[in-house]
């Protein structure tokens, strides 16, 4: 079974399927992974893109959530590869809007830049996850 919630795009993890908070812990460690790569970016210091983070994939994870909703009937349809293209193209747009807002004395190439990045870098975090 494949949980979409935008950024926390897995299948269950046989690994964690006895860790009630499973979700939660891949959800952490999402923010981190991004919050290093804005960090690398040199966007702030590590407190600053830490929280960050953590605003850009509550945003995505809610939005996700709603979108999972509406495309639950599609996962019948669509392959798996394609719904998590949709998914990171949703999260991608979701994160730099916020982002955007975020970072709003940057360049707006620099900040949809280091969204990409942080995204593709969470992204294959979670596709290998989904294997365990």
């Amino acid at each position: 079974m494949n949980i979409f919630l935008s950024d926390v795009v897995v299948g269950t993890p046989t690994f964690f399927e006895a860790f009630p908070w499973h979700l939660l812990l891949i959800l952490l460690a999402v923010i981190v992974i991004e919050a290093v790569v804005m960090l690398l970016f040199r966007l702030n210091g590590f407190g600053k893109v830490l929280l960050n983070s953590l605003i850009v994939n509550v945003a995505s994870t809610v939005a996700g959530y709603l979108l999972f909703t509406r495309l639950i009937s599609l996962s019948s349809v669509v392959s798996s590869l394609t719904l998590w293209l949709i998914f990171f193209l949703a999260t991608v747009i979701i994160e730099g809007l916020v982002m955007m807002l975020l970072y709003s004395g940057r360049s707006k190439g620099k900040i949809w830049g280091v969204t990409v990045v942080m995204n593709l870098a969470s992204y294959i975090f979670l596709y290998i996850l989904s294997y365990f």
